[in-house]
């Protein structure tokens, strides 16, 4: 059993290896879509990636601010890693909205022209489909200087020092939660503390979930052997305290329909605040 914690950069490197050796290897933060193989892989997928899109994002847009309209914009300088969330929401139609526009923003371009188009329906949703923080902080300055006035949000990779200087009332769909804020890890986080005189960072929570999750596999399939444990950790849903986790039976994609490890962050003052979880949103209290 390995479990992965890295980036992009590195995660996807200890596929070939740990299929060749029959490891169960458990991603927790990768998010690529050299990661949609999973199913020719011994790897299982502890969270929702690009392809079907960030979930508290998409659950804001439909059921937190129902806006008539919707820009989706395309950032052709990370066109490759932008492309999934472009399709979810126009080719998918993952959105409620009435449409779904599309504005594509050369590599070489900045968003002024975009943003002027797109103000002049001031009350338009845009979601920024892209990866990087010194575009998304241009998109957003952009916007502000256009006169922009609806919702804004886009996932979570954009969080860097140079959008959140700029980006104040965004919302970032990410897949980690703040565990000191979040109701349900509240307990880990004091525990955390507790052991490391220092707060949780990002992701660590869900490291936490992934340990047990390994856990409970391993304790499940008893002697059976390293060759059962994806297929025991498949069999049936698992709770964390950060999602469910459960599978698609054909796609063996990590499942994002209830409990889906998605989570909404507000940026303010120059940081990204937690929210609220995916699944929360828009519910009657």
């Amino acid at each position: 059993m390995v479990i992965a914690a890295g980036t992009n950069a590195t995660v996807p490197a200890a596929l070939p290896p740990c299929a060749k050796a029959r490891l169960t290897l458990l991603v927790t933060r990768a998010d690529t879509e050299e990661l949609n193989v999973v199913n020719t892989t011994t790897a299982l997928v502890l969270r929702a990636i690009q392809t079907v899109g960030p979930p508290a994002v998409l659950r804001y847009l439909n059921r937190g601010v129902e806006p008539a309209r919707a820009v989706v914009v395309h950032d052709l300088a990370t066109e490759v890693e932008s492309l999934p969330m472009v399709r979810i929401t126009t080719v998918y139609d993952k959105l409620c909205s009435e449409t779904a526009v599309e504005e594509e923003v050369a590599a070489d371009e900045d968003f002024t022209k975009a943003a002027r188009r797109i103000a002049a329906r001031p009350r338009d949703a845009v979601l920024f489909a892209g990866v990087s923080p010194d575009r998304a902080a241009a998109c957003a300055r952009a916007l502000r200087n256009a006169g922009h006035r609806g919702a804004r949000v886009a996932g979570e990779h954009v969080l860097g020092a140079p959008f959140l200087a700029v980006g104040e009332d965004w919302r970032i769909g990410t897949g980690y939660t703040d565990a000191s804020a979040d109701s349900r890890t509240k307990a880990f986080a004091a525990a955390f503390r507790a052991c490391h005189e220092r707060a949780p960072g990002p992701w660590a929570a869900e490291a936490y979930d992934a340990v047990r999750f390994a856990a409970h596999g391993l304790a499940s399939v008893g002697d059976s052997g390293r060759s059962a444990l994806r297929s025991e950790l498949l069999r049936r849903p698992w709770q964390g305290i950060t999602r469910l986790m459960s599978f698609d039976a054909a796609s063996q994609y990590f499942g994002v329909e209830n409990d889906s490890g998605g989570f909404l962050f507000r940026v303010t003052g120059g940081a990204a605040r937690f929210v609220t979880r995916a699944d929360d949103i828009g519910k009657k209290t």
